[in-house]
């Protein structure tokens, strides 16, 4: 009987950069488990998230939930079949390929949003031009449906880079999310989220396993929805959410 399914986020919940990682463990006391697309490590886990990685593989249905995307959701090493990643724009089945009904329902929503992420890639591309501030922008697509414009400090300059993005979408439209943790600040239309990803998959985890407690594992602002369609929550107790819940 399957004890519990883990709807559990990666980046910064399950490991994170070595720059993220406590300063007093060697490298060597690391585990490598996220990677780029040459094989290096980009992502470690410390010896105790690792246990408890090790943990939710061993005793849970384990779903990431994550704002990777497909490609480098697939380049973690950690055990998974069904998941959400894109910030939901794209969910898994339990073959570990994408849901081509949800896939459908994320490009019909998408055609009517392609020219908004287009112009806020533009528009803090211009403003950190103006600025003097080097930046990655781009709208991520998946499958060649664009998904969510997403910017980067190529340094982790995190004040430069929300100086940048505040000045250039100084309002946020109703429905959309602007999220920002770390290095990353996403601008996401209103039919994306992984709240609404979960609400997808969730019926059949739950009709699969009907006796299985749901577990929502996450760091960030932007977890909380989806964490609270689960029974119960868990989360780091450094990250966005502990600093708001704790605070």
């Amino acid at each position: 009987m399957m004890r519990a399914i883990a709807l559990v986020d990666l980046d910064d919940t399950l490991f994170q950069t070595r720059a993220k990682c406590p300063e007093d463990l060697a490298v060597e006391a690391l585990t490598p488990i996220g990677f780029a697309v040459d094989g290096a490590p980009l992502s470690y886990a410390t010896p105790r998230q690792m246990r408890f990685i090790e943990w939710l593989a061993e005793t849970t249905h384990l779903v990431p939930v994550t704002g990777r995307s497909l490609d480098a959701l697939r380049r973690v090493n950690v055990p998974f079949a069904a998941g959400v990643c894109a910030h939901g724009g794209v969910v898994l089945g339990e073959d570990g390929e994408p849901d081509e009904g949800w896939a459908a329902e994320i490009a019909r929503a998408a055609a009517d949003h392609a020219g908004a992420l287009e112009g806020y890639a533009a528009a803090i591309t211009h403003e950190a031009e103006a600025q003097g501030v080097s930046l990655r922008v781009r709208v991520l697509e998946e499958a060649g449906v664009p998904i969510y414009t997403l910017a980067k400090h190529p340094e982790a300059d995190h004040a430069a880079l929300f100086k940048v993005v505040d000045a250039a979408i100084p309002d946020v439209p109703a429905g959309w999310t602007l999220h920002r943790n770390g290095n990353n600040v996403a601008m996401m239309p209103p039919y994306l989220g992984k709240a609404n990803a979960v609400a997808h998959l969730l019926p059949g985890l739950r009709a699969r396993f009907p006796e299985a407690s749901v577990i929502g594992v996450g760091d960030s602002l932007t977890d909380a929805p989806f964490m609270a369609l689960c029974d119960f929550a868990m989360l780091p107790t450094r990250s966005q959410l502990a600093d708001r819940l704790f605070a």
